[in-house]
């Protein structure tokens, strides 16, 4: 059972940090950018953060 829990942890890493990054491109796109606040804005705030960590994990070359 504490395999599974493991498991499951180590799944969940990536889409919580893409969030974290999808929150803070959100925060700035909102604030900095003058963009309004919409559910459009925070999905596509949520896949940019998404392709970020696919990039940075796996790396473009």
């Amino acid at each position: 059972m504490r395999e599974l829990v493991f498991e499951l942890l180590l799944r969940l890493i990536k889409p919580i940090a893409a969030l974290a990054v999808g929150a803070l491109v959100w925060l700035v796109a909102s604030t900095v950018g003058g963009a309004t606040a919409s559910a459009e804005l925070a999905i596509l705030s949520w896949l940019a953060g998404a392709a970020f960590i696919l990039l940075a994990s796996d790396g473009p070359i």
